[in-house]
């Protein structure tokens, strides 16, 4: 097996492997969100040019909620288009942590990451890079990973019932998933 640039997540195979499918994983959030503007629309090819063409994922969740949330009110899926949107963002937040970030783990504390764009804008002087670190129990990146299922299966009913609404139809029809509550960004 060629060495890996990432021991730390050898060590800790669960913990990286989640980690590993949240930052992977995002960009699924962002296809099924530029759903719902084809949802709208009817033009997938035109959904997509519109939104991937934005160069950051912030800019992609305003840009959806710009384009369609009005639609959505409309159909009386205003609040769930709402939260969804929200919800995405709070995705995006946690991928973010983790793809500018930096790894460090200890047998006793587990994996956890540091920051060194936020350490370099403290005033004091820094000594340890890891005296910033965050904590990743499994259990939390387990809800990290779990709310992000939830988000998709939110924009996947969400297409449903707009389609359902515009007299579309869709198969299979996606029923509203449970409610999971918004995870920590981190210990």
């Amino acid at each position: 097996m060629p060495e890996t640039i990432m021991p730390g997540f050898e060590r800790f195979k669960p913990e990286g492997s989640i980690i590993g499918r949240l930052l992977t994983g995002y960009g699924e959030l962002e296809f099924e969100m530029c759903r719902c503007i084809e949802a709208v629309t009817t033009d997938l090819d035109a959904a997509i040019r519109s939104l991937f063409q934005v160069w950051n994922a912030q800019d992609r969740i305003t840009k959806t909620a710009n384009l369609v949330s009005s639609q959505y009110v409309n159909a009386g899926l205003g609040a769930m288009f709402a939260t969804a949107v929200a919800d995405i963002d709070w995705c995006r937040l946690i991928r973010n942590q983790y793809a500018h970030c930096n790894w460090y783990d200890t047998k006793s504390e587990g994996i956890m990451f540091y920051n060194l764009e936020e350490l370099s804008r403290q005033p004091d002087k820094i000594i340890f890079v890891t005296s910033q670190r965050h904590g990743l129990p499994l259990d939390l990146l387990q809800h990290q990973e779990e709310f992000f299922k939830y988000v998709q299966k939110c924009f996947w009913h969400l297409y449903s019932e707009y389609c359902a609404w515009a007299g579309r139809p869709t198969t299979p029809h996606w029923p509203l998933p449970a409610v999971v509550a918004r995870p920590r960004k981190h210990n």
